[in-house]
C-alpha cells in the first residue's frame, strides 16, 4: 500500500505496527487469542456467499459483486465478513471462545482493572 502515492501517508501514519503490538499484548494480559489473518488473505476479492475469489479487483470498486452467485455487497462490508469467518473456522470447537474471547464464564473483577493497576491509596 506504500507504493500507491494517493494512500502512502496515511497508511504510514495509521501505525499499523504498532495497534498489532497493542492488540497482541492486551489480548495475552486479558486471557484471549489474538487471530492474524495471512497478509495475502484475499478478503476483498473473496465472495462471503460462495467462497469464489475474483482475481483483480481494482481499489477504485467499492462494491463487490460475484460473477457466480450474483451477490452484491459494499466492498468492505464483504472483507469484513470473510474475516469473521476465517475466525471461526480457526477457532471452532473451542468452546464459549467462538463467542466471546474471555469465556462466557468469565467476569471482570468488582476491583476494576485487576486491583493493582487502577487502585488509588486511600
Amino acid at each position: 500500500m506504500l507504493k500507491n502515492r494517493k494512500l502512502a501517508r496515511v497508511v504510514a501514519d495509521a501505525g499499523f505496527g504498532e495497534i498489532r503490538r497493542q492488540l497482541a499484548y492486551k489480548t495475552r494480559w486479558n486471557g484471549g487469542t489474538l487471530n492474524v489473518a495471512d497478509r495475502w488473505f484475499p478478503s476483498s476479492k473473496t465472495c462471503s456467499g460462495c467462497q469464489a475469489v475474483t482475481p483483480k479487483l481494482p481499489l477504485r470498486i467499492r462494491m463487490y459483486v460475484c460473477d457466480h452467485c450474483g451477490l452484491v455487497l459494499d466492498r468492505d462490508e464483504n472483507a469484513a465478513l470473510n474475516l469473521a469467518a476465517l475466525v471461526k473456522r480457526h477457532v471452532a470447537g473451542s468452546g464459549p471462545e467462538t463467542e466471546n474471547g474471555r469465556g462466557a464464564d468469565r467476569k471482570t473483577p468488582t476491583c476494576g482493572a485487576g486491583g493493582i493497576e487502577a487502585s488509588t491509596p486511600h
